[in-house]
């Protein structure tokens, strides 16, 4: 197949590219930065230098193309105000508008859109599915869920042949995780921080079972359907803890903090990162997200998609660890040191 992949140097585009370049497929990735893109690929890849807020740099970019994967995407916690709100439109919802337009020009087979469990904002019922209610609040929720918007609406309209992949958050060694960073910090100073009583469950995905789903989309995925897609398991921040305990060897204390009293800080942060002008850490409705259940039937992934995740958030977790602890060289004997005292 001949592949137009978007975002292809981003952090799951590293891991789906390769993927791609194995499977011999035939890759073409639209970049910004093609130094940074040739360190990764070198010439296995063909390249395009385009940005999707300028459609005058498409030109083209879908011709002798069979499939293209919509990576690009503005993320991140940023507060719903005025600004915020036109900045992750522009490129995440008028970019998709701009790439579409050139995809139309040709007669692609598929446009896999990624978008994100994020689009549907904090659901509270257990299992969440693909007919759950979304209520997005932030401005990267929005403009997921708008951008999915239009793409339904091009497919009904326009018969535009899209499908649209819902991950959960999107884990694996190089991921910028702050909050995980923390956690990881924390617990080796024999601290777990818990909101609530912690056993609330949390759902994600691994990168490479991630990659598996969007592989699968080119033989099975359907035309005009949303798939969520998810790891095999789910965890609570207790279990987490514990698998970080028994990585370091170290007892790790479960501290818990009320609810009310950790989006109280986490407010408060808002109010002061607003001040500054900078994107806060963690926001109120992030502390939200993670006090319920995330917990999503997989039933449509896996009947249409063929999608099995292959890694447990224990497998992944362990595999982050050891990336964490041989990084970081001030920390990098944790593991060791523990074993000695």
């Amino acid at each position: 197949m001949n592949i137009l992949v978007t975002g292809g140097s981003g952090f799951i585009g590293k891991y789906f590219v390769t993927k791609l370049i194995e499977l011999n497929h035939n890759v073409t990735l639209l970049v910004r930065d093609i130094e940074r893109a040739k360190e990764l690929f070198g010439n296995k890849v063909k390249y395009i230098v385009g940005d999707v807020t300028r459609k005058e740099t498409l030109t083209d970019c879908c011709k002798n193309i069979d499939i293209v994967y919509h990576l690009v995407a503005k993320s991140g916690n940023e507060l719903p105000t005025k600004k915020n709100m036109e900045i992750f439109n522009e490129i995440n919802v008028q970019g998709t508008k701009n790439v579409i337009k050139e995809a139309k020009k040709y007669n692609i087979k598929k446009f896999i859109y990624v978008s994100s469990t994020a689009a549907m904002g904090i659901v509270k019922e257990a299992p969440i599915n693909e007919l759950s209610k979304c209520t997005p609040y932030l401005p990267y929720e929005v403009s997921k869920y708008n951008t999915e918007k239009l793409l339904l609406k091009e497919y009904t309209e326009n018969n535009f042949p899209i499908m649209i992949l819902r991950p959960t958050k999107v884990y694996g060694i190089d991921a910028n995780d702050k909050i995980c960073s923390i956690q990881m910090k924390l617990c080796k100073y024999g601290i777990n921080l818990i909101i609530g009583m912690g056993e609330n469950k949390i759902s994600n995905i691994h990168v490479k079972d991630f990659c598996n789903a969007l592989i699968n989309c080119i033989t099975y995925g359907k035309i005009g359907e949303i798939y969520i897609v998810s790891g095999s398991n789910s965890i609570s921040a207790k279990e987490i803890g514990k698998i970080i305990s028994k990585k370091i060897n170290k007892k790790v204390l479960n501290i818990r903090i009320p609810k009310f009293i950790i989006k109280s800080i986490a407010f408060l942060e808002e109010r002061i990162f607003i001040l500054l002008k900078k994107k806060p850490i963690v926001t109120s409705k992030n502390i939200e997200a993670l006090s319920h259940d995330r917990i999503y039937d997989l039933k449509k992934a896996k009947e249409q998609l063929h999608y099995l995740p292959q890694i447990s958030m224990e497998q992944g977790i362990n595999e982050m660890l050891n990336s964490y602890i041989k990084d970081n060289k001030g920390e990098a004997n944790i593991e060791g040191k523990q074993r000695k005292s």
